[in-house]
């Protein structure tokens, strides 16, 4: 019972939703051609060329309709006249039974060429009188207010229409009148007019859609040259002049203005870029970073890289080459840094400075700067392999990590500020860095509360220990840099870094 229920509810519904389908199969067509790459020329064509084609196609259709209905009431017209003229002057010589004037009076209309053949009957059905064709039993056609019957046929040879009134004397029915006519002029008049609006529909619709085409794309060329401007922002050609002086040509205008704007602030931050983090110079240039001294507090990790034994390191070489030995490691800790989403913050002599969850706030920054410190040391060999290889020197660093609340924003006068973190977990990672081993990595304890690459006894834990210029002691652990490597495959990772400074 519930199937059959099921079943009925289905066949009621399935006339209601067929139309909202077809409506909403409509109108995901329509979203999908609105939002396709096609050029808006050409979309705007179709667009123009399908409303043309349904309105002339609507509008050629009504008029073949009107037409032939037109023609079809005329042809009946004349034939109810000529039947009308027959009835009433054949009604006198039936009543008198005169069947030679009956029988000259058909001959003479039969020989109009557009009567095919009159049959005259009286009352009870006998032929009285007849001339040309005689049609075939008709089929049941309701009658007319004054009687008159009409159906139309064909024998092959022509189409014909045959008409039967009755035929009446002082209001007596004296028999009936047939009268059969030629419609095969009108049916060839009909379709050689049917088909000259057919060709002349066609024809306007072709010219409706070549003069909508061209509209279209005329109209379409400022968008274009809208978009060619805003494809020139990647290449950073100068827009051509327009060369127009209306509205559209004040937008181009405005929009080529617009354009040499983003350019400019583009080598702004390019140029930017290169003495601060691409980070820094977005907030800068966005205004995100206000132009007065004062910051904010943030969390976040900070790392400490420098030289062992700088200072006798430059003591026995000239400064162009310690200047391109800091260049060449510096290049590639700097993009270990990127990839571990940290900031190279500055350079100080021969230490690095990089901040991870500054400016952009990043929950795990502890786990990326523990990434990065294991990645700088790995890093260090790589390259002094290759440095030992061309015969030049190498170094090796220390690395100090530390995590926790820092002051972030800018440091300085109003004239010349620096946009930097302070506070004690900078000096904590600074103090770190001088207390590490040549190679090593030394975090403070509270790190591993914030994530760490690898496990737990990867960091062996060295207690707590004084840190100078600070009252309370720092527990402090050192990384084994090798096994984390390991456990974090970072071989692929140092090698993808070491090819994209070689490119």
């Amino acid at each position: 019972m519930s199937r059959a229920s099921d079943s009925h509810n289905l066949a009621v519904q399935s006339p209601t939703a067929r139309p909202e389908q077809d409506a909403d199969w409509l109108r995901r067509v329509g979203v999908r051609h609105g939002n396709s790459a096609l050029p808006l020329g050409f979309k705007w064509s179709l667009n123009i060329a399908v409303l043309i084609v349904v309105a002339m196609g609507v509008l050629g259709f009504y008029l073949i309709q009107q037409q032939e209905a037109g023609y079809r009431s005329q042809a009946n017209g004349f034939s109810q006249l000529i039947v009308g003229q027959l009835v009433r002057i054949s009604g006198e010589p039936l009543m008198a039974a005169d069947e030679l004037a009956l029988q000259i009076l058909l001959k003479r209309h039969a020989q109009d060429p557009l009567i095919l053949g009159v049959e005259l009957r009286d009352t009870e059905g006998n032929v009285v009188a007849s001339s040309g064709v005689t049609p075939p039993p008709r089929i049941e056609v309701p009658a007319s207010r004054d009687g008159v019957v009409s159906w139309e046929w064909q024998n092959g040879a022509y189409s014909a229409a045959s008409y039967i009134s009755p035929v009446r004397f002082h209001d007596v029915v004296a028999g009936q009148l047939t009268v059969t006519f030629d419609r095969s002029p009108l049916e060839a008049y009909i379709n050689r007019t049917v088909r000259f609006l057919f060709f002349s529909t066609l024809l306007l619709i072709l010219v409706g859609v070549v003069l909508g085409s061209a509209l279209a794309y005329r109209l379409s060329r400022p968008i274009q040259q809208l978009a060619r401007v805003g494809e020139e922002l990647d290449t950073g050609t100068p827009s051509p002049d327009v060369g127009r002086r209306d509205e559209i040509g004040r937008v181009l205008q405005s929009f080529s203005k617009l354009a040499e704007g983003v350019r400019a602030r583009d080598r702004a931050e390019e140029a930017l870029s290169r003495y601060v983090s691409a980070g820094v110079a977005r907030h800068v240039l966005d205004g995100q970073c206000r132009p007065v001294p004062g910051g904010s507090d943030v969390t976040g990790s900070v790392l400490f890289c420098d030289i062992v034994g700088f200072t006798e390191l430059s003591e026995q070489r000239r400064p162009v080459e310690v200047a391109a030995l800091l260049n060449d490691y510096f290049g590639y800790f700097a993009v270990a840094a990127e990839s571990c989403g940290g900031t190279v913050d500055k350079f100080i002599g021969d230490c690095i400075m990089i901040v991870f969850g500054v400016p952009d706030e990043h929950r795990h920054h502890a786990l990326h700067a523990t990434t990065c410190g294991m990645l700088i040391q790995r890093l260090t060999g790589r390259i002094n392999e290759l440095r030992e290889t061309r015969g030049l020197p190498t170094v090796m660093f220390r690395v100090g990590i530390s995590s926790g609340s820092m002051l972030a924003g800018n440091l300085g006068s109003a004239d010349r500020m620096q946009f930097t973190v302070v506070g004690d977990t900078v000096n904590v990672a600074a103090r770190l860095c001088s207390m590490a081993h040549p190679g090593g990595v030394l975090i403070s304890d509270s790190m591993l509360s914030y994530g760490f690459p690898g496990s737990a006894e990867r960091y062996r834990s060295l207690g707590a220990t004084s840190i100078r210029g600070r009252r309370e002691p720092v527990a402090i652990r050192e990384m084994d840099v090798e096994a984390v490597a390991r456990d974090l495959e970072a071989d692929r990772l140092i090698e993808s870094i070491l090819s994209s400074v070689r490119q």
